[in-house]
């Protein structure tokens, strides 16, 4: 009896769990961090991501200010993603805060990506030409990997994703330049404080001036 009453109050735990997932959550985690490597070179640049929420709320930290807002910076450079798409780069050293634009929800920062790869639907796969290739490990986790095409700067480009519960653990992309990509070396599910995801009290968050990149301040 004794066995069967913990068995239900743990039943009842775990479609609590679930239950607080939002419907449209990207991730099956509902917070942690992961760390990325990405090679150039004989270069690595290391990115550590955060999220809560199942996904809804993303934030990464690089070293040295790499992207958009990358030129002269030091110290270590956040980035969080705001509720129109778009992107929050903070400099929590030099209390500094950028703002910059989406571009149809997909923000510089390298914010929450457009597939919902917690919920893939067979109208996404068509649209992105996306095929499951089979399951690999990467950083202790069994990923399901996919192929896909996606629209980059120079047309379509053919990409090779790892993704664990809608998060994505590995990614490879082919161009003109060579392929490249980025690998997990870490993965850890734990809570995440709020402050991670929020301006600092007191910084101001200013508007990027897109006329000073020339061509990009066309789009």
């Amino acid at each position: 009896m004794k066995k069967m009453f913990m068995a239900a109050a743990l039943m009842a735990v775990v479609s609590l769990a679930n239950a607080q997932a939002p419907a449209d959550a990207p991730y099956g985690v509902k917070s942690g961090v992961y760390t990325m490597s990405m090679a150039f070179g004989d270069n690595e640049m290391v990115t550590e991501y955060y999220f809560d929420n199942y996904g809804l709320k993303t934030a990464q930290v690089s070293e040295g200010g790499f992207g958009m807002m990358g030129g002269g910076q030091q110290g270590k450079t956040r980035t969080i993603t705001d509720k129109d798409g778009s992107q929050i780069q903070i400099n929590d050293e030099a209390k500094t805060a950028t703002k910059m634009p989406s571009f149809g929800g997909m923000g510089f920062g390298g914010g929450r990506a457009q597939i919902n790869w917690n919920k893939l639907t067979d109208e996404v796969k068509k649209a992105n030409n996306i095929k499951e290739l089979g399951k690999e490990t990467i950083a202790g986790k069994e990923c399901t990997k996919y192929s896909m095409t996606t629209e980059g700067f120079q047309g379509p480009q053919e990409q090779t994703v790892w993704i664990y519960k809608g998060i994505q653990l590995k990614n490879e992309m082919s161009s003109d330049f060579g392929t490249f990509g980025a690998t997990c070396k870490k993965f850890e599910e734990k809570d995440v404080p709020a402050s991670m995801f929020e301006v600092p009290a007191g910084v101001k968050v200013e508007e990027l001036d897109m006329s000073q990149f020339g061509g990009f301040g066309g789009f």
